[in-house]
């Protein structure tokens, strides 16, 4: 096993939770949500030799599991109904609550909310992963956030 492969180990413990929490708090249906990331981890695989050097190969793997969420969504949407939204009872600052309330959101906007808040990226690499410009990033969280305030029944704030 060379440097790189053993690089992919280490890289594989790291980021698979992380995209597997972030398509479960984008979808919400966890039918598929394991299986997808591990796809993702496998391509990143296939590509380590030119991801690695990456600042930031972790993107570079959302970016993946994103497109296969959304083509696996697209997919069976037709035939299976996604997993239904719970009724949010608990207070908003419960993850299960905001979880429930980024699946409210459109698709973009609740990608866009997901990866600024709960992974920290920032406008430009969001830009990069959601390959779309910044300004339009910086639109889907202005309303993005706006409508999650309005779900939580929160203020302005």
């Amino acid at each position: 096993m060379s440097a790189p492969d053993q690089g992919y180990a280490e890289f594989f413990r790291e980021c698979l939770p992380v995209v597997t929490r972030t398509l479960t708090a984008l979808s919400g249906d966890n039918r598929a949500v394991e299986d997808i990331a591990q796809d993702a981890m496998l391509i990143a695989q296939h590509r380590w030799s030119d991801i690695h050097a990456y600042d930031k190969p972790e993107a570079w793997v959302l970016k993946v599991a994103i497109r296969l969420m959304r083509r696996w969504q697209q997919r069976y949407a037709r035939e299976t109904p996604l997993a239904e939204v719970p009724e949010v009872v608990q207070p908003a600052h419960d993850v299960e609550a905001l979880h429930a309330a980024l699946r409210e959101l459109s698709p973009r906007h609740r990608e866009t909310v997901a990866l600024h808040h709960l992974l920290g990226y920032s406008v430009s690499e969001i830009a990069a992963v959601l390959v779309v410009g910044e300004s339009t990033v910086r639109t889907h969280l202005t309303r993005g956030r706006a409508e999650l305030r309005r779900i939580l029944g929160g203020t302005d704030e």
